[in-house]
This record gives structure tokens, C-alpha cells and sequence, in this order.
């Protein structure tokens, strides 16, 4: 559905969309280092690599654009965005599915059996990559912690069969430090940060993603309203985003073709008080 201010201001997209695609992803040079350190790892065959990243920080878009790179590659490549399965053998059977076997198992032991075997003949057989990124690791339980650390350790002598990149918040470092998770933390070839956004790298954001959803324009922000949506967001760029929507929507709402400060510290205002617990009375 058409947004009321897509026409207004000229625009053939929505620009400050909070769906994770690849296509808006402005890749700061923080977003670059690891996209090339992930790749660098995936395609030396070194097994597991980590991007870490608070929520709203674009990982998702990250992962998505990692993972279309490596179909772009003809790698063997599989995402999984909901990762939190119940049990280690529910967990596995997906990934076989996702992998295009022709079957599942029954028993843990089976799928694990199926899966190497599989794992084995793209790697060793027929000389492929194969991929398994997997977003929002930080959902994963012990138990699926330990499934991916048996699967890592699936190797010749020259090579590891999977490779593996895991997307996750800081609640995956702090498993990664419990015993039971320095076994995974161990097999970690290299792992990568992405910090929040300077107040330069805030406006070229809004400046590339305004550019895409409009067919190369000029963004309507006062340089002074783009300063209040960095002091607002503190970096984050989802934060940046729905601010920079927010105010878009008030400016049409305006008939304003430009968007002030005095506009984006309404949205702001709005936003802060709307998702603020109302307190109740004594």
C-alpha cells in the first residue's frame, strides 16, 4: 500500500522502511569491514564467523546481502532468520530441509548422519561452498549452541564442510563466555562489531536511502532537523529511520515540503510520549 506522502514528495518508494532489505542497506565503512571479513572467512573455508551488533543496528540487512552474495557466487547458501527451535533434532531437521534433502530422520543421530553425508559430497565431491548464516543467533538455547559446534567440527584435513556466519545481539556473548558455550566460542575464526552511527554517517544515510526511493533526488531535511534525528536515534540506524518516517509523515500532514527541526522534535515528542508508561494514580 501507497504511503499519502510517497507523491508528495516525489518519491517512487518508501525510503525509511524498517524491512530488512539489502537494497537500503548503507554499508558505513564499520558494515563493509565485516561484510568482507565474513566473506574473507567463507570463502577461505575457516568455518564460523559472528557479526555482532545491538537491535536495530541493520544486521538482518547485512545477512540478507551476505547470503544473496553467496547464491550470487553459486555457493550452496541457506538462511535462517527464526532460529529458536524447541529441541537440537527440530533445529537440524530444518536446516536438512532448507537444504533441499530429499528426507528427514526420525532420530538425532540419523539427521546428523544425513547431513554429513550431504555435507561431504557438495564440499568434498563436488568442490562447493556450502553456507548456513543464521540470524538472531542469540535466541539459540545450549542445546542448539552445541548442535552448531558438532556441525562446525564436520572437516577433512584441509577444509572445513560448513561454513557458518551467526547474526546476534550481546545476549550470545554472554553464552559464548558460559562453560557451556566456550566450546562454540573456541572454534570462532573471526568475529566483527557493528557500532552505532556518527552524526556524518546518520546523513549519508538519509541521503543514499532517500536517493534509491526517489530515483536519485535530493532529500528534503533542514541540515538542523538531520541533527535532531541523530540526537534522537543515538546511532541506531532503525531508530534513525522511524524518526526520519515519523517526520515525513507530520511534514505531509503540514503540506510542508521541507522537513525543520521544529517538525522532527514534534515527532520525536510524539514518539516519546506515546511509548512511555503511563502512570498510574496513587
Amino acid at each position: 500500500m501507497d504511503l499519502p506522502y510517497l507523491a508528495h514528495f516525489d518519491l517512487k518508494e518508501e525510503p525509511f522502511s524498517t524491512v530488512p532489505s539489502p537494497r537500503y542497506l548503507f554499508l558505513t565503512p564499520m558494515h563493509a569491514t565485516a561484510l568482507a571479513k565474513t566473506q574473507f572467512i567463507v570463502e577461505a573455508k575457516k568455518g564460523l564467523t559472528v557479526i555482532f551488533g545491538e537491535t536495530g543496528m541493520g544486521k538482518s540487512s547485512l545477512a540478507r546481502l551476505l547470503h544473496q552474495n553467496f547464491l550470487d557466487r553459486t555457493f550452496v547458501s541457506v538462511l535462517l532468520t527464526n532460529p529458536s527451535y524447541p529441541t537440537p533434532n527440530a533445529l537440524l531437521r530444518t536446516i536438512i530441509q532448507e537444504f533441499q534433502l530429499p528426507r528427514t530422520a526420525r532420530s538425532y543421530k540419523d539427521n546428523l548422519d544425513l547431513l554429513k553425508a550431504y555435507l561431504y559430497d557438495q564440499a568434498c565431491e563436488q568442490g562447493k561452498t556450502v553456507v548456513l548464516t543464521i540470524d538472531e543467533a542469540q535466541t539459540l538455547r545450549f542445546p542448539l549452541l552445541e548442535l552448531l559446534r558438532q556441525l562446525i567440527n564436520y572437516e577433512t584435513n584441509e577444509q572445513k564442510l560448513l561454513q557458518m556466519v551467526l547474526f546476534a545481539q550481546d545476549e550470545l556473548r554472554v553464552k559464548l563466555a558460559h562453560p557451556r558455550g566456550k566450546s562454540l566460542r573456541s572454534r570462532i575464526a573471526m568475529a566483527s562489531t557493528l557500532d552505532r552511527l556518527g552524526l556524518e554517517e546518520t546523513e549519508k544515510m538519509i541521503d543514499f536511502r532517500w536517493r534509491v526511493a526517489s530515483g536519485g533526488n535530493s532529500h528534503p531535511f533542514e541540515a538542523e532537523a538531520l541533527r535532531e534525528i541523530f540526537k534522537h536515534a543515538e546511532g541506531i540506524p532503525r531508530e534513525v529511520n522511524t524518526l526520519a518516517d515519523n517526520s515525513l509523515l507530520l511534514a505531509f500532514l503540514k503540506q510542508q515540503r521541507t522537513v525543520t527541526v521544529e517538525i522532527v522534535e514534534e515527532a520525536a515528542r510524539e514518539r516519546r510520549e506515546t511509548l512511555t508508561p503511563a502512570r498510574r494514580a496513587p
